[in-house]
């Protein structure tokens, strides 16, 4: 239930509102995009992850757009069941190499996939 401060302040913002100081079409801070691209203007990188875990997971291929990385990544040839598969990520301007995204890193035992 609402305290009586708040009943308060609702009446008094609808008075405003119908007043029209406020704006009608502005947005929250909170509904507005945090990151700094664009939806349209990020890529995406195509990545080879192997099940030996010896062998590294490999940039294949990268500056795609989503829809050419998921199209890659539906792909049946992209994948050998039980030894390797590509998926994808979003591209970093300050990835270089593969340590910056951490698949240099040892992968924990999942078992069979």
């Amino acid at each position: 239930m609402a305290s009586k401060k708040q009943i308060a302040w609702r009446k008094k913002f609808a008075r405003m509102s119908k007043a029209g100081k406020f704006k009608k079409k502005t947005k929250l801070f909170s509904q507005t995009r945090k990151t700094p691209k664009a939806k349209s203007a990020r890529k995406y990188m195509i990545i080879r992850f192997f099940r030996d875990p010896e062998k590294p997971s490999q940039v294949m291929r990268r500056d795609l757009t989503l829809a050419q990385a998921r199209k890659h990544t539906n792909d049946p040839k992209t994948m050998k069941k039980g030894v390797w598969f590509d998926g994808y990520d979003e591209q970093d301007e300050t990835m270089i190499g593969g340590s910056s995204h951490g698949m240099d890193r040892p992968r924990p035992d999942t078992g069979d996939w």
